[in-house]
């Protein structure tokens, strides 16, 4: 699945600076591993327990 995103002057940048300190080879290689390293988060059961946390203290959930 091929997708195209805009990206500001300064975002694209940034892109390039990334891109070159940690040698990635192409966005689409940057962008598949943020997009991994991001769903891992939100998969792992610490995010689940930090997540109920912050919605108790916030006073939805008791």
């Amino acid at each position: 699945m091929a997708k195209k995103v805009k990206l500001s002057k300064e975002s694209s940048q940034k892109v390039d600076e990334i891109l070159a300190f940690h040698g990635y080879s192409s966005v689409e290689e940057l962008v598949e591993n943020l997009i991994g390293k991001e769903y891992d988060k939100i998969k792992s059961d610490d995010n689940k327990e930090e997540q109920a946390d912050k919605l108790s203290g916030l006073g939805y959930i008791s």
